[in-house]
């Protein structure tokens, strides 16, 4: 029997744990990985029904965008071949800490190419490891003969993507909408040999867990984080980091505290340094103290 009730887009272990117990016949679980470094670790153990899942799989990096969009046709085939079809509900965790690294990157990766229905399991493969302790291996579940059990097609929304030209043009009208926020740690934001953005706002990616949870900040911590840092939730924001992976959190943090316009700048700082004009690259802006 299929499972109708809403899946919320930040799952706890329980919760997935419970789908579970349902046959998840409209359910696709991804570890998910950039690269294949923590695919041995997935074979020997991993949750149950989860297929392994690397974003850089149909890619093709460049120097300044090392962590580029896979190619569509590519990636079609990639993700029909891991049982995905565009009907199912699509459950992300990665061996990260806290669980958000790889797996919100992939969050936006999947939205960017039109999944709706996906959720992140907060804290991680290491979370469910404490809490559920439930694994499978690929012998038990037999990966490399699973067959194909759905069809998975893109549908591009360019809307969560944004690029080197579309942040030149916001900065050189001096435009303070959309907003532009870094998760870069404050001595990249601010460091001599880094620097950022014109007008961007910071607001780093470590920031926004519960270290001792393991996981995201409640609500209305997270709510309190991007006000300090100047977000305004109601407006729209581009998010952008080193590599566009942190920033990646940053977008699923406001799309769950319900921002409904945001979108990643997928070269982020590695592209910007190196194309925008030395007066667009902000250096540190601290005020010295008086002698």
């Amino acid at each position: 029997m299929k499972s109708t009730k809403i899946i919320s887009p930040l799952l706890s272990c329980q919760a997935l744990n419970e789908l579970l117990q349902v046959p998840p016949k409209n359910i696709s679980i991804l570890e998910t990985d950039i690269g294949k470094k923590s695919e041995k670790e997935y074979q020997s153990a991993h949750i149950p029904q989860a297929r392994f899942f690397d974003q850089l799989e149909c890619t093709q990096p460049t120097k300044l965008i090392p962590r580029g969009l896979p190619e569509i046709k590519c990636f079609e085939s990639y993700l029909s071949r891991l049982g995905v079809s565009n009907n199912d509900h699509i459950v992300l965790y990665d061996r990260s800490p806290m669980g958000f690294y790889a797996s919100s990157r992939a969050w936006w990766l999947l939205k960017t190419y039109g999944v709706n229905s996906l959720s992140i399991l907060n804290g991680g493969f290491y979370k469910w490891l404490k809490e559920i302790n439930k694994m499978e291996s690929s012998s038990d579940n037999n990966d490399s003969k699973k067959e194909e059990t759905g069809k998975f097609t893109v549908h591009l929304n360019k809307q969560l993507l944004k690029n080197y030209n579309d942040i030149l043009n916001i900065i050189s009208t001096n435009s303070k909408e959309p907003q532009i926020v870094d998760a870069r740690p404050p001595n990249l934001f601010n460091g001599s040999n880094a620097g950022h953005m014109p007008n961007a706002l910071n607001l780093p990616y470590t920031d926004i867990f519960d270290q001792t949870a393991s996981g995201l900040k409640s609500n209305d911590e997270l709510k309190k984080l991007f006000n300090n840092a100047g977000v305004d939730l109601s407006k729209p924001s581009i998010y952008t980091c080193q590599t566009g992976t942190t920033a990646s959190t940053l977008a699923f943090a406001a799309y769950v505290l319900g921002q409904k316009s945001l979108s990643v700048y997928n070269g982020s700082f590695t592209e910007w340094q190196e194309r925008a004009p030395p007066e667009l690259i902000i250096h540190d802006q601290t005020m010295k103290p008086a002698a």
